[in-house]
């Protein structure tokens, strides 16, 4: 058995001389190392998940510990450069999770499995495919070069929702934050009627008490009064009475009032615990959804040589100015494309010497012009002519503004 081997010359991939394939004891099948090396990447990026090249490394003995996924999928891609105990699992490994793809598909005549390829690739279900094809010995430089471009187009249009994932995860991020201040403000609320209903339950109680007493005064009084009527200070007792009556009245509107501001509260308080009931389910939904646009991007996140953004790798990215609360975002963005990470704040009051020095080193330079002082846009401008260093003016200083920046400039030198 044979295995079609291709290099690469320019752009077109041409196929050069078979190479001979190493089968196992029953001679039934391609071990990992000896799928093409055009097919590596892929079937790392597109067969095994993250936490799966971890669980393999583990098992291998490797440590895992302080790695990013950039790294982890490297070790994966050079150790299928030939046989050894990381490769040897993968392939065990690969081969347990796609033996129904293998069963259904490795017997196949070639035009029949391409044609399968061609319907399960539409439908997004490649990664069983992807295996069998990078294992089988009989397809043709054709049929390789065919099935590589498929998914490496695939890559970039991964690439681009990549972006835009970046972005709805960015505004979901905002918008959560949002909700969180909303939550904290009505929790606060909640809490000052919270108390001012306890207060208001104190005072009604003092009432009842007040007014059980005047009624108790009152038919004391009325007592003394029966007992008066023939005495000579009954008509100053009627009106110290009369005066107790509209005092008893005034008691009585009082609590009266009072009452009805407490079930106004208790009212209030119901709707607001509704409403903080709703903001917790929207708020559980939210992050359901960061979580998995996370995953996403944390999927699609796989660099190599065919990925846009792979010139930045290494490249040393300073950013003059912006808004200082998102620096960690700004960091995050330019680490996880794989460049190095500058940051000066655009305030001048320090000297020149340092922003000087970040300048003279960086590759290249972001200067937000709508979140940044004069004299640090016009210093950044004149040092990147010095040096020679390619300084970009920036209309936003969002992360948007900041990604689009780094995808359009990625392939400076």
């Amino acid at each position: 058995m044979s295995h079609i081997d291709l290099k690469q010359d320019g752009n077109p991939l041409l196929p050069v001389e078979p190479v001979k394939a190493e089968c196992d004891d029953n001679r039934s099948r391609h071990r990992s190392w000896m799928i093409h090396r055009h097919f590596k990447c892929p079937v790392v990026g597109t067969c095994l998940s993250l936490e799966e090249q971890k669980r393999i490394l583990t098992k291998t003995g490797h440590s895992i510990k302080n790695r990013s996924a950039y790294e982890i999928h490297g070790i994966f891609v050079h150790s299928l450069s030939d046989k050894n105990r990381l490769s040897t699992r993968i392939d065990a490994y690969l081969h347990r999770k796609f033996k129904h793809e293998i069963s259904k598909f490795s017997g196949l005549d070639r035009a029949l499995f391409l044609d399968a390829w061609k319907t399960h690739f539409q439908k997004g279900e490649i990664a069983g495919l992807l295996w069998v094809a990078a294992t089988r010995p009989d397809l043709k430089a054709e049929d390789i070069r065919s099935i590589f471009g498929d998914v490496h187009m695939q890559m970039h249009l991964n690439t681009v929702w990549n972006r835009k994932a970046r972005q709805r995860l960015s505004f979901q991020e905002e918008e959560n934050r949002k909700l969180k201040e909303r939550l904290q403000q009505e929790s606060a609320m909640r809490r000052a009627l919270k108390k001012e209903n306890k207060s208001l339950k104190k005072d009604v109680n003092e009432l009842r008490r007040g007014y059980a007493f005047f009624e108790k005064e009152k038919m004391k009084i009325e007592k003394e009064l029966s007992e008066l009527s023939d005495n000579s200070g009954f008509f100053n007792l009627q009106a110290e009475n009369r005066e107790l009556r509209v005092d008893m009245r005034k008691l009585s509107d009082e609590v009266s009032s009072y009452k009805k501001r407490m079930t106004d509260l208790q009212d209030q308080n119901s709707r607001l615990l509704g409403d903080i009931d709703r903001q917790r389910e929207i708020n559980g939904h939210l992050r359901k959804e960061m979580e998995r646009n996370i995953i996403r991007i944390s999927a699609m996140n796989r660099c190599d040589e065919t990925c846009p953004s792979f010139d930045l790798c290494q490249k040393r990215i300073l950013i003059v100015g912006g808004i200082v609360k998102i620096k960690d975002r700004y960091k995050k963005l330019i680490e996880e494309n794989g460049g190095i990470f500058e940051y000066h704040d655009g305030y001048m009051k320090g000297g020149t010497k340092g922003l000087k020095g970040q300048v003279r080193r960086a590759d290249m330079v972001l200067c937000p012009v709508n979140c940044n002082s004069h004299n640090a846009c016009s210093l950044t401008k004149k040092l990147g002519k010095k040096y020679n260093r390619p300084v970009h003016m920036l209309a936003g200083s969002g992360l948007s503004a900041i990604s689009q920046a780094l995808l359009k400039n990625a392939g400076i030198n």
